[in-house]
């Protein structure tokens, strides 16, 4: 009687350690080798570097924007993505002396060429790219004119994280520092800083 329990929880036993033996495969939510493109919104802080900027509108200010990115595996887990976004921020602030409104808006366009290590849960990227600036700051009526505007072109470095929530949809956080001058008359600044934002995005398998 005894052998006969003994034996069959022998075996039982036997065959769940060799299941536990077995190596863990990864869990994975994309699917290998994949191109993919992406859209999504994104919102954050954006911090300007030049101290006019700074004692007028403040240090920082919040922005909303959007992003689409194009990705193309190298060979699993490397790829190269290729990104297109845009944020505009709007901000208000007081002259120096006589303490009267001004307004500042900045529209921001880039384009990214980065490298990208996607695990299939978790995915990290990091790249250089170009920005374009379009400026529009508005004066009180006391001011001898309404208002200046213009665009320049700089650089930008950006790095960030995906988390995969599903095989469509995903979280992004990312940082991003970037130089833009611009020194037309009456609005000599400097429009670069940093940029740090969250996002969520999905995805579309081509």
């Amino acid at each position: 009687m005894v052998r006969k329990i003994i034996l069959p929880l022998s075996m039982a036993l036997l065959c769940s350690g060799l299941a536990l033996s077995k190596p863990q495969t990864r869990i994975k939510l994309l699917p290998d080798e994949e191109r993919y493109f992406t859209v999504g919104l994104l919102g954050g802080i954006c911090s300007l570097q030049d101290q006019v900027f700074q004692e007028l509108y403040g240090k920082s200010a919040p922005f909303f924007g959007a992003e689409m990115t194009l990705r193309f595996p190298i060979r699993e887990p490397h790829g190269m993505d290729i990104a297109a976004g845009g944020r505009t921020l709007t901000k208000k602030g007081l002259t120096s002396y006589t303490k009267e409104d001004l307004s500042l808006r900045l529209t921001d366009l880039s384009l990214s060429l980065r490298y990208s290590y996607d695990t299939g849960r978790f995915a990290i990227f990091l790249g250089p790219g170009i920005e374009y600036v379009t400026y529009k700051e508005t004066y009180a009526e006391t001011f001898p004119i309404d208002s200046t505007n213009g665009s320049h072109t700089g650089l930008h470095l950006t790095g960030g994280a995906y988390v995969h929530l599903t095989s469509g949809l995903s979280l992004k956080g990312y940082f991003k520092y970037y130089r833009v001058e611009t020194d037309k008359v009456g609005f000599r600044i400097n429009l670069g800083g940093t940029e740090w934002g969250v996002g969520i995005l999905y995805r579309f398998y081509f």
